[in-house]
C-alpha cells in the first residue's frame, strides 16, 4: 500500500490527477534479476493536469471507474452540468478503496451499482468489517474515505501515518526486504547510479519470494506480475496469485476484483 501511496503523491506533487486508479491499473514490475517487486501504475487516459500541485479546487468531469469514485464525483455532479468541483483528492478516496479491498476483500458497500454507492455516500457511514482488527489501519482507511474531501487526508500526510511508520510497521518488514535494502545500499556504495532511496528503504522493499509464498492461496485478490516488461501468463509460475497478510497491506500488494 505503502508503494501505491507514495505514486500518488509524486503525481500530485506534479500536478497530475489519475482519476482512474483501480486494481486494473495497478501493476507489479520485478526487474529480471532484482528479486524486487516494484508498483507500476498504468493508464493515464484520464489525467487531468494542473498547474502548481494539484491541491487546489478545479472543475473536472464525472469520470473514472464508478466503486473507485469519490462522493464530491458521484453526488455533486449536478453543481455546473457534467462539471464537478474536485482535487487529487479523488485518488486518495481509490486508495482507500483498494485498502478496504485488501484487508476485508470487499467494497465497504453491499453492491457496486449506482443506487447503492450513492446511498452508502449520503449515509456518510463507514462500517468496520471484523476482519479489521488493526486499530491503526482502521484509523489510515477512515481518513482516506472520509466523505468530504476536505477532511480527507494527503497522500503526503498518509505516508507519515503511524501504519507506515510506527513500531508494529517496522517489526512486519521481511528479512527478504531487508537483505533487498541492504543489497541496494551496497550497490549504492560501489557507485551503482541506478539505485533509487526506494531501493534502499526496506519499507519500500518487496523480495518476489515474499509474493510466491502466498501464491496459491485462495481467493479473488489477484495482480498480473510483469517480469522484465514480459507479461507472465495465467499458470506460469508467477502467472497470478493472492496474498492475506497484513505485512503486505503496509507495502502495496493485492486488489480484491469484483467486477
Amino acid at each position: 500500500m505503502k508503494q501505491i501511496v507514495e505514486c500518488l503523491r509524486l503525481m500530485h506533487e506534479q500536478g497530475l490527477i489519475h482519476r482512474d486508479i483501480k486494481d486494473q491499473n495497478i501493476l507489479l514490475h520485478s526487474p529480471i534479476g532484482s528479486n524486487r517487486v516494484e508498483i507500476k501504475i498504468a493508464d493515464f487516459g484520464l489525467v487531468k493536469v494542473q498547474k502548481g500541485d494539484g491541491k487546489r479546487t478545479t472543475f473536472m468531469s464525472v469520470v473514472g471507474t464508478l466503486p473507485y469514485m469519490p462522493p464530491e464525483l458521484l453526488l455533486g455532479a449536478d453543481e455546473e452540468g457534467d462539471q464537478v468541483k474536485a482535487d487529487s483528492k479523488v485518488d486518495i478516496w481509490a486508495a482507500g478503496i483498494i485498502l478496504h479491498q485488501l484487508v476485508a476483500h470487499c467494497f465497504p458497500f453491499k453492491s457496486t451499482n449506482l443506487f447503492t454507492i450513492n446511498k452508502f455516500m449520503m449515509s456518510q457511514r463507514l462500517d468496520r468489517p471484523i476482519i479489521f482488527i488493526d486499530d491503526i489501519c482502521w484509523d489510515l482507511l477512515t481518513k482516506l474515505l472520509a466523505f468530504d474531501r476536505k477532511d480527507r487526508i494527503s497522500a503526503s500526510d498518509a505516508l507519515n501515518h503511524p501504519f507506515f511508520t510506527g513500531e508494529q510497521a517496522i517489526k512486519e518488514i521481511s528479512p527478504l526486504s531487508i537483505e533487498l535494502a541492504q543489497t541496494a545500499q551496497q550497490s549504492k556504495q560501489r557507485g551503482d547510479n541506478n539505485i533509487t532511496q526506494y531501493d534502499t528503504e526496506p519499507l519500500f522493499s518487496l523480495h518476489i519470494s515474499d509474493i510466491k509464498q502466498f501464491q496459491n492461496h485462495t481467493g479473488k485478490l489477484i495482480f498480473r506480475i510483469q517480469v522484465h516488461n514480459q507479461p507472465v501468463k495465467d499458470g506460469q509460475d508467477l502467472g497470478m496469485f493472492a496474498l492475506n497478510h497484513s505485512l503486505f497491506y503496509r507495502k502495496i500488494k493485492y486488489h480484491h476484483s469484483k467486477n
